[in-house]
Order: C-alpha cells, then structure tokens, then sequence
C-alpha cells in the first residue's frame, strides 16, 4: 500500500503520530478527546462537534475495512477502541493483551501488529482525505435533506436515476438548492454528459461541471421558504447513450441527510452474480469490488431495495454489485 503515495509520506507519517496519539487510554472514547485530536483526523471527522466523536468512529472503522486484511483490521479496532469488547477496555495496553489473545501471538508482536496496521491506516486516510480535497465542494447552507427517495433502472436503454429529495430549510426566504452527483469517467471512454430534469417542485436554472467526475444543478424553487419549512422536488438524470457506468449506486452525503430510501432495478434476464449493501464505506473501499455477507438478494422484479437512516458525511451508502 506504500508503493504509489510518493511525496505524501510527511503527510502520512503525521498521521501516524496522530493515531498513536488517539490511541491512549480509552482511544476514541477518551473523554478529552477534542484536545487529541490532530488537524488530519480533525478533518476526516467534519467540522460539527456535536457528532464529532460519532463520525470520526465511523470514518475509521470505514477505513479499517478497506484494510481488506482481517488481522489489520482487528489490531486497528483493538488498538483504537472502535467496536466491541475493545471499547469496553479503558487502556491501550488491555487492548494489545486483548489483540494478542486473538491472533494467538505474544504482546510484542501484538504490538508489532498495531504499529504495521496504525501505519496501512494512516495511508488510507492521507487517500480519503486528498479525495475529498480533489473534489469541488457541494456543501450547502441554508437547508439540509430531511429524506431522499432513489430509484436506478438499469432496464433502460440507457440508465436513469429517479430521485425525490425532501429539504428543510434553515434560513428565512430560501430560494435556491443544490443538487450533486459525481459520475467518474471511465478510463477510454467519453464523459457520461448527464441529462437532468426536473420533474416536480422547482424550476432548473443552470448546471456546472466544475471537474471531471463532478456535476452540479441548481434548482429555483417555486417560491421562498420560511425557516423549518419542508418542501420537495423531483429530478431523473439519464447518462448518454453508450455510457459505461460502474457498478455501483451511492450517495456520499455532503450536507445532513436524516434518511435513504434506494432501489436498483435489473433487467430480469441479465441479473449480476451477487448485489451487496454498502452502509457508511469510504470511497477506497468500493473501488474493488467484493462480495460480502452484507447481501441482497433482488425479487422477482429485479429490484433489489435498502434503508439507512442519520448518515455520516462523506462515507457511501447505498448498493453495489458485481461487473
């Protein structure tokens, strides 16, 4: 995993010192956790105190996964105090005992173990973090997604996505909202050029590619709302015709989303071999695809269909299945 970060290994090498700093004591739930906190994993967890704790917990089990190997895994949960009988064990040292017992090894290489796995970590999330820096900001103020409610068809002669989109604004006289979708282009092919319209609830002003993979639409809406008023709009996106699309459905929420309704509906006769859930992953983790137990198992319609509920910024959610 080191071999293609080149000139980021100051980067990483901090980040290392962070998570060693994290790790202390009662890890990611140590109770002066703020004053820990160094400035990478302050950004990994967002800017809101409030849920600070909870998704920087979730940002680095996220990460943890994508390790791939379970081992790595494992020392990164022991080490840091993510989930489960480790988070119930206040000092690191319980925790590398603990770490030790299950892998049937002595302390030290336990220890071993932790530092080899704190520094595969500390690369994924100098990844994460310089993702989220390439793309354009979509941050919106002013309202937030109360519901989102998705449909893919992917029996279309051309795949199209049907969204309805409950928001809340939090401002008096709100005019204008922002929709978003990143569509990477495939590597020698031409860009996917979506086409959106909307179909309900607001009129579309305008749209901007600020790069490549990155599409944005504003949307006027019918008339100002109050502070708190809901209201909701409707959009179908339709990529171009011959457009290769990966074999994935994802919202990576950038603003507060309270709920995700999606489906994905397949071509009766053309089914992929395995449909899995993919609930609060970085962006690392999906670009290899792999079945997991997390499985769904589409109807007799080919729709295969999921629920999430108060999702963390920047982690995906939603379907994915095999190429």
């Amino acid at each position: 995993m080191t071999s293609d970060m080149g000139d980021n290994s100051g980067q990483i090498a901090q980040i290392v010192d962070e998570l060693q700093v994290l790790h202390r004591r009662a890890g990611i739930h140590a109770h002066d956790l703020e004053e820990r906190l160094g400035p990478h994993l302050l950004e990994l967890a967002g800017p809101d105190p409030v849920t600070r704790r909870q998704v920087l917990a979730a940002q680095l089990s996220s990460c943890a996964l994508g390790l791939r190997q379970k081992e790595m895994t494992l020392a990164v949960t022991a080490s840091l105090a993510l989930q489960g009988q480790p988070a119930e064990l206040p000092l690191f040292r319980d925790r590398v005992v603990w770490l030790a017992e299950r892998i049937n090894r002595d302390y030290r290489t336990a220890l071993r173990r932790v530092r080899a796995a704190e520094q595969l970590l500390a690369e994924m999330i100098a990844r994460e973090l310089q993702q989220r820096r390439n793309r354009a900001p979509a941050t919106p103020s002013g309202w937030y997604l109360s519901g989102l409610q998705t449909l893919l068809r992917l029996d279309t002669a051309t795949p199209e996505s049907i969204e309805h989109r409950r928001i809340v604004s939090t401002v008096p006289g709100l005019t204008e909202v922002k929709a978003w979708m990143d569509l990477p282009r495939t590597p020698g092919q031409p860009p996917p050029d979506p086409a959106v319209e909307v179909l309900y609830g607001g009129q579309l002003t305008r749209r901007e590619n600020p790069n490549g993979g990155r599409y944005q639409f504003f949307i006027q809406l019918p008339r100002p709302l109050d502070e708190t008023e809901e209201h909701e709009y409707g959009l179908i996106t339709r990529v171009r015709p011959g457009a290769v699309m990966r074999s994935h459905y994802l919202v990576v929420p950038e603003c507060r989303c309270d709920a995700l309704q999606m489906t994905v509906r397949f071509p009766v006769d053309r089914r992929p071999g395995w449909v899995r859930r993919v609930d609060g992953e970085t962006v690392r983790t999906f670009d290899d695809p792999q079945p997991t137990q997390d499985l769904i198992e589409p109807d007799q319609a080919g729709e295969a269909h999921t629920r999430f509920s108060h999702l963390t910024m920047h982690l995906g959610y939603g379907i994915q299945w095999e190429p």
